[in-house]
């Protein structure tokens, strides 16, 4: 039996497995990209989605005790950043970023957490060998997801 293809897929309502990268013309821009949590750079994605900007404007916004290259990341990307890795949390599908201060990943980086539709951010910043600073009051399923290492 021949594959149907992914057009015909989408026609019919069949449903299609996210594949990253994936980009469908005709379909909006949202939904390719909700195609895949994994893959993304925190940067750009700061810079293309509202709602991740929105968030994390809130997040870091009056924070105390937080490395200015933290407190600046939105409107400057002057940090390293991994490619985003999807883990779920509690059944939920998140999207979690790490970035650092560049040439001093060891002593001063972040891992920022994402729900799906980025409209909701959980940070733990890990700065000159201080106590970690949880930012959004996360969970405790939010924290174990926090402590992953890139």
């Amino acid at each position: 039996m021949k594959t149907p293809s992914l057009v015909f897929c989408l026609v019919l309502g069949l449903g299609i497995a996210p594949v990253p990268g994936l980009f469908v013309p005709g379909l909006p821009l949202a939904t390719a990209q909700a195609a895949s949590l994994s893959g993304n750079f925190l940067a750009q994605t700061v810079r293309s989605s509202k709602p991740h900007r929105e968030a994390l404007e809130r997040l870091i916004r009056g924070a105390q005790g937080i490395p200015p290259w933290v407190l600046n990341m939105v409107q400057a990307d002057t940090y390293v950043g991994l490619a985003s890795i999807e883990v779920p949390v509690e059944g939920r599908p998140m999207q979690l970023f790490f970035a650092c201060a560049p040439k001093r990943c060891q002593q001063s980086a972040i891992k920022v957490l994402f729900s799906a539709d980025g409209k909701h951010a959980v940070m733990r910043v890990d700065d000159q060998g201080a106590p970690p600073v949880f930012l959004g009051s996360p969970d405790a399923a939010e924290k174990a997801a926090l402590e992953r290492k890139p």
